[in-house]
């Protein structure tokens, strides 16, 4: 079975965890801080899952970014950033489903499907960078 790679485990759960919900809408500087700080934790539990492959790994970085986009959702970022913000959280969950899909191939050893999926991360790091750029994100640039 072809072992996932650390970087493809690590960008696929980048996407990651944190802060706490507001249901108003968000100041500039309060919503970057909030998303930052997500972003952070993001960073910080997903270097603890760099060098770590396989299934069990897959499962773990699977619940970070379940949390992380529970934490995101519960921001509500100014109205000139909802747009970008919405395209950000779109792509994570893409992100999502790409890290369920890895999961199910790990667990089955399919070492083509895992390779196939993994192709697809540097499509990602870019347009989601460039959506958290927008979103003004900074942590997840």
């Amino acid at each position: 079975m072809k072992k996932i790679t650390p970087i493809a485990l690590s960008v696929l759960a980048l996407a990651a965890a944190g802060c706490g919900s507001s249901s108003s809408k968000l100041s500039d500087a309060a919503f970057t801080s909030k998303a930052d700080a997500i972003c952070n934790a993001a960073n910080a539990a997903t270097a603890k899952l760099s060098g770590s492959g396989g299934a069990a790994a897959v499962k773990s970085a699977e619940e970070l970014l379940s949390t992380m986009i529970g934490r995101l959702q519960a921001l509500s970022p100014p109205a000139d950033r909802a747009a970008a913000f919405s395209s950000f959280l779109t792509e994570v969950k893409y992100v999502e489903s790409l890290l369920k899909q890895l999961g199910a191939a790990a667990a089955a050893r399919d070492s083509a499907k895992i390779a196939s999926i993994e192709t697809q991360v540097p499509g990602f790091e870019s347009k989601g960078k460039a959506e958290a750029t927008a979103a003004g994100i900074k942590s997840c640039d």
